[in-house]
């Protein structure tokens, strides 16, 4: 069975350490926004995720259409909101560590396999992005031209909110905003934090595309929870959109669907180009957990299955249960390594400043860290 170490209980009470951040780990990028936006860009420039230019937001303020008109580009964008020849030049900013950057190239690269976007770092091109931790995860819809922020605070350096966040940037908009949504979904605006229902506006018609089917688990679908009121006598948050079909839920959505990837390769018109969707996990049909349901589930309801820090592990032990049968391996493009090939050596170091505490309590030798043992304390555990 798979528990939980009792140390890291002893971690929560005196050190708040990374084990103790379940909650702040698997939040979406709307979660992190409401905690870290100020108020003044929450009322001028944010919508959700998603930012407006100056011009967009005198066009929502005059607008008296009660279907969003406002978005810069959506999948109808005229070719001045796309990207040359699907080409991002980028810039990231140095106030990120050295694995906060490997993660964002990583999941880069990872965007590249399945679309033919191509993520370059900015030599002398004038539209660019300038990806840099300001007070929360949002971008701009599409280019706009010239630098162009995008800014994922350090609660938003996962994959898959960077991967959302870049789908805006390119150009798409949030599933639920769909014109035809309420044919799918049901939207609860009675349990809708004040303030935030421009966040379930629709858009209109003639500003996007959807002949694919409604997809409720596309990266760009917002969790069935978003915005939601919280009741303080339960203690629990309030749905706001509930699916209408039934034996469907609407979860946080952690990677792309075949949906999802057919919409950017039609966007781009990728044609042979295009990625592909490739799942290189287990194949569905031959799914299945390791460790005992119980045990599987008591991880899924501590928050585990989404928790970047445990992810490897659950892909072993719970993979049923957390729904992560067809993860794909982010793959950097250093590891397709031939017998030939020189490696350049690496510094063997701490990457966590309380390894001596963790090695103590277990951390160098119980098999439940043998995924990130060597990622974060590799010298006191000496395994370099």
């Amino acid at each position: 069975m798979l528990y939980i170490p009792q140390f890291s209980i002893y971690f929560c009470l005196g050190y708040l350490l990374l084990f103790c951040k379940i909650s702040n780990a698997v939040k979406q990028s709307w979660e992190i926004n409401q905690e870290l936006i100020t108020e003044a860009n929450k009322e001028h420039t944010v919508f959700g995720d998603m930012l407006l230019t100056p011009a967009q937001l005198i066009r929502y303020e005059n607008s008296k259409d009660s279907d969003l008109s406002i978005r810069g580009v959506s999948i109808k964008g005229s070719s001045m909101n796309r990207w040359s020849n699907n080409i991002v030049p980028y810039v990231i900013s140095p106030q990120y560590s050295p694995a906060q950057k490997q993660i964002l190239v990583s999941s880069l690269r990872y965007f590249e396999r399945v679309s033919c976007f191509k993520f370059v770092e900015r030599t002398t091109q004038n539209d660019y992005l300038f990806i840099v931790p300001l007070d929360g995860c949002y971008s701009y819809v599409g280019k706009i031209g010239g630098r162009q922020t995008l800014s994922l605070a350090a609660d938003c350096i996962a994959d898959y909110i960077i991967w959302h966040e870049m789908m805006h940037a390119i150009g798409f908009e949030h599933e639920h905003q769909r014109p035809d949504r309420d044919s799918f979904i049901r939207v609860d605006y009675a349990n809708v934090i004040p303030g935030q229902m421009i966040n379930f506006d629709k858009l209109k018609t003639s500003h996007v595309e959807y002949p694919d089917i409604y997809d409720f688990k596309s990266i760009m679908h917002y969790d069935g929870y978003a915005f939601g009121r919280v009741d303080t006598a339960r203690r629990v948050r309030l749905a706001t959109m509930t699916p209408l079909k039934p034996g469907v839920t609407l979860e946080d959505n952690m990677k792309f669907t075949a949906t999802d990837i057919e919409k950017l390769n039609r966007l781009g018109q990728c044609g042979a180009r295009g990625g592909q969707y490739s799942n290189q996990g287990v194949v569905a049909s031959t799914c299945q957990d390791v460790a005992t349901a119980v045990s599987c589930e008591g991880n899924r309801r501590r928050g585990m299955c989404k928790n970047p820090f445990y992810k490897q592990m659950m892909i072993k032990s719970c993979q049923k249960t957390c729904r992560l049968c067809s993860y794909t391996r982010m793959i950097d493009e250093d590891d397709d390594l031939t017998p030939n090939t020189t490696v350049k050596s690496v510094k063997c170091e701490d990457k966590h400043p309380r390894c001596d505490i963790y090695s103590h309590n277990g951390f160098c030798t119980l098999p439940f860290y043998d995924d990130v043992r060597y990622q974060l304390c590799a010298k006191t555990c000496n395994l370099c």
